[in-house]
């Protein structure tokens, strides 16, 4: 073979092995691009749930060493972020904030009425009907506790959306997933289609399957390797992109613990789907007779 047909085989091999890579990174992205929004989804999430506030509303006299010792222990349990304890005067400036100055009653009584109370936050896990229920049959039993109130018909509505999104997108993460596999799988057999005579011919001279399908496959995985690397970056640049034009995004929804982990999970997938897809192609090609290679 010549020189000039020797560089038009090595081109031909890089380009097609760049082109399946690229591929194959096509798709990882698309798959990694739906799991992010899953992830920022479930980010956006937990910051909903924990804007929620249970308002306990405490009794008239109560003690403010009564209150703070209520506050720790509310403090002190694994379901609550975090409690503002507002007296009566931090009462009083939040009503005026929220209603019309023609609106206060407060001046025609000469006093403040409004009672004391402790904002309870709930981490997100814990944000639940059934937490907020129990906490308020809790304190229902306490002395210093006078009312109680959350917005119960707004979080059962936000729960259930939540609940059907979430199902929504997991249905079609199912669904690409099964795309992104069947897609590489294709990619790849065409690849090795191409040299199918060439694992036909070993096999005849008494190659055995595995020392035939070990080059393929360690090529496979690094092909698989190498496409996770790209769609990692072609995401890494797309959440820049975004953040760059959003900055409130970034400050909202980044983590970088998740980010890192969605990355390892794009080449992991990369390199087992890749895996999988070498080893079912090449054996296809062991299996097949020889007179049907030429079809």
């Amino acid at each position: 073979m010549s020189t000039a047909e020797e560089k038009y085989s090595n081109w031909r091999t890089t380009t097609s092995y760049v082109s399946t890579a690229i591929s194959i990174a096509m798709v990882i992205y698309v798959v990694g691009l739906l799991g992010l929004v899953l992830m920022k989804g479930k980010i956006l999430g937990d910051q909903f749930k924990e804007k929620f506030a249970f308002e306990i509303y405490l009794k008239e006299g109560v003690k403010d060493i009564d209150i703070m010792h209520l506050k720790k222990e509310l403090d002190a349990e694994d379901f609550v972020k975090k409690t503002i304890w507002k007296d009566k005067e931090d009462a009083l400036k939040e009503y005026l904030e929220e209603v019309d100055p023609s609106e206060n009653f407060t001046m025609s009584l000469g006093a403040n009425p409004l009672p004391q109370n402790i904002d309870v936050f709930f981490e997100a896990r814990f944000n639940h009907p059934d937490s907020i229920q129990h906490l308020k049959e809790r304190l229902q039993a306490n002395a210093h506790v006078d009312d109680f109130r959350y917005p119960k018909d707004l979080l059962y509505k936000v729960y259930d959306n939540i609940e059907k999104i979430s199902v929504a997108l997991l249905i079609v993460s199912g669904l690409l997933l099964i795309i992104a596999i069947g897609l590489i799988t294709n990619t790849i057999r065409l690849r090795v289609y191409s040299q199918r005579f060439i694992i036909k011919t070993m096999q005849l001279v008494g190659a055995s399957n595995w020392f035939i399908k070990r080059p393929f496959i360690w090529k496979g995985m690094v092909l698989g390797f190498f496409s996770g690397v790209l769609s990692v970056f072609a995401l890494a640049g797309t959440l820049k992109i975004i953040y760059d034009l959003y900055p409130e995004f970034q400050m909202e929804l980044q983590n970088v613990t998740l980010d890192l982990l969605l990355y390892g999970v794009m080449l992991t997938l990369g390199v087992i789907i890749s895996w999988f897809a070498t080893q079912f192609a090449v054996g296809r090609f062991l299996r097949l007779k020889t007179e049907k290679l030429y079809y």
